[in-house]
């Protein structure tokens, strides 16, 4: 055989053992290396994505750390060591001296627990909507540990009398239960102290004691909740009852309109009492609201335990006078 025969049959060999080396290592090495790869490439993105979720669990736990540690030491509520009952019930009686028909306490309890312990008593009275309601903020927001809970209210309306004119008055009152915790000795470091809120907010805080010796928070007003009801949800709409004529005002329904003096003045029989009234005057009910000269005659609006409505009352001239048309005044006719 000849050299080109040996170095064929040699070519031929190498490229069988090239190629077959190739596509062991092309079928059967490379996609074990591959899979190698790709689960080493998840499991990087993995790490990544657990790095990036714990770096914003830890921003966040920082935040939430900082607003407690901040709310942990803007705290203002004071927890004394000891308390007792006789100074429970003279606070509650300082609270509620104005604005009460009455103001029942009873104890409910003392409990103790791990961290402080608690007074309980049960309250029940009558008295104006916006004296309770001052009562209630200034029981959960000055800075004595006192929380209001089972609260039930109700409307009533009471007709008394007046001591300033001895005639009576319809008032309406809401009678109202409730229970009063007040917390005392707590564990060390529960209580605030005055050194922990110093700095910590701007100088809008309230005054920190009253006359009545209670202390407010020091903390800005607009974190807290208003200090006046804005509306009173149990003052009816239209009341169950008129209320009664308590200052002795002229009662138009029962009264004669008898003269028109200028343009303004109007002047009323009832009862044979004589009584001048204005535009703007205040009658039972209501007020005046129009005084007419040339019709002889005067409204007054009245407000009927929430109904509104308006009287006319008309210039009794009898029957020697009548009402001529144009500019001319009354004249009396002449008899026959």
């Amino acid at each position: 055989m000849s050299n080109l025969g040996y170095n064929i049959i040699i070519l031929a060999t190498c490229w069988l053992l090239v190629t077959g080396a190739g596509v062991y290592v092309t079928y059967f090495e490379q996609p074990k290396e591959v899979e190698r790869l790709e689960k080493a490439e998840k499991l990087a993105r993995l790490r990544q994505a657990e790095v990036t979720a714990l770096l914003a669990e830890e921003s966040s736990s920082a935040q939430m750390a900082k607003e407690i540690i901040t709310k942990w030491r803007a705290r203002y509520k004071i927890i004394p060591d000891a308390l007792k009952t006789p100074d429970i019930v003279g606070y509650l009686n300082r609270l509620t001296a104005v604005g009460f028909k009455n103001f029942d306490v009873k104890f409910a309890g003392n409990q103790r627990g791990q961290d402080f312990g608690t007074y309980t008593f049960k309250a029940s009275g009558r008295g104006y909507y916006t004296s309770l309601y001052k009562f209630i903020w200034e029981v959960e927001n000055n800075r004595n540990f006192y929380r209001v809970r089972n609260l039930a209210l109700d409307q009533i309306d009471l007709v008394s009398e007046n001591k300033d004119t001895g005639k009576n008055e319809l008032e309406v009152l809401v009678s109202f239960k409730m229970d009063i915790d007040a917390y005392y000795g707590g564990v060390t470091g529960l209580s605030a102290g005055d050194e922990g809120i110093k700095g910590l907010f701007e100088s809008d805080g309230l005054p920190i004691t009253q006359a009545d010796g209670a202390e407010r928070p020091p903390v800005p007003s607009y974190v807290l909740p208003e200090m006046k009801p804005i509306t009173n949800p149990f003052y009816p709409l239209i009341l169950n009852a008129i209320p009664p004529n308590t200052y002795d005002l002229l009662e138009v329904e029962n009264a004669v309109l008898v003269s028109i003096v200028g343009d303004d003045k109007a002047v009323f029989v009832e009862g044979g009492e004589y009584v001048t009234l204005g535009r703007g005057d205040p009658v039972y009910l209501g007020q005046i609201t129009l005084i007419d000269p040339t019709e002889g005659r005067v409204l007054a609006r009245l407000n009927r335990g929430g109904i509104i409505d308006e009287v006319e009352l008309l210039l009794q001239t009898g029957e020697r006078y009548r009402q001529a048309a144009g500019d001319v005044r009354l004249s009396p006719i002449e008899s026959q």
